[in-house]
């Protein structure tokens, strides 16, 4: 699916959740922290760079609009060592400010799954190494995020969440003074286990 199709749906599909709870009665927000492992899947044909996988810091946000639609960020910013089969070309850091719309199954019962659309913003900044600093700084990127999991309570206020978040993210490579050289896909997975208090 292209990019822009796949920003459309989802948009459209977060639009459509919002809709059904924007009318309800508010209930509260639950806030996590834990460990997640950003899983980069690189398209990179040009270059041929991959990126290893890291395991950092984060923080959750679950703002409930109703007992089945909820809204949710989250707080933490990630580094990639990148290379390609010449060696080395650098790291980059990552953030990604993401807002999604969820539908959770049975949020009354003590496991509660759900399932999550939204959108993001990923800003790259901090961009350094040996083929790194001959580029252009990375641009931005808008796209998609999909999103399941669930939250199982260990009391009456306190709970375990596991997330699981799919970025279609991309950004260009370019060397300084130079045309475009190609638009690398990166496409993390985000993979996550956290402890949390609803209020």
């Amino acid at each position: 699916m292209r990019k822009p199709n796949t920003c459309r749906l989802a948009a459209t599909l977060a639009g459509a959740l919002l809709a059904a709870g924007v009318h309800a009665e508010p209930l509260g927000l639950d806030v996590s922290v834990g460990l997640v492992g950003v899983l980069p899947d690189i398209k990179s044909p040009v270059v041929g760079a991959d990126a290893n996988d890291r395991y950092v810091p984060i923080v959750n946000f679950t703002y409930y609009l109703s007992d089945h639609f909820a809204l949710n960020t989250a707080a933490g910013i990630t580094r990639h060592e990148f290379d390609n089969a010449g060696g080395k070309l650098g790291k980059a850091s990552m953030a990604p400010f993401h807002l999604m719309a969820q539908y959770h199954f049975m949020p009354k019962a003590n496991f509660r799954p759900y399932v999550g659309v939204g959108i993001h913003h990923t800003i790259f900044f901090n961009q350094e190494g040996p083929a790194f600093d001959l580029l252009k700084d990375f641009p931005s990127d808008t796209g998609a995020v999909l999103q399941a999991g669930f939250s199982y309570s260990v009391s009456k206020e306190y709970f375990v969440n596991v997330d699981v978040k799919k970025f279609y993210l991309e950004t260009d490579v370019a060397f300084k003074g130079a045309p475009k050289l190609e638009t690398i896909e990166l496409n993390p997975l985000l993979v996550g286990i956290a402890f949390g208090k609803q209020f």
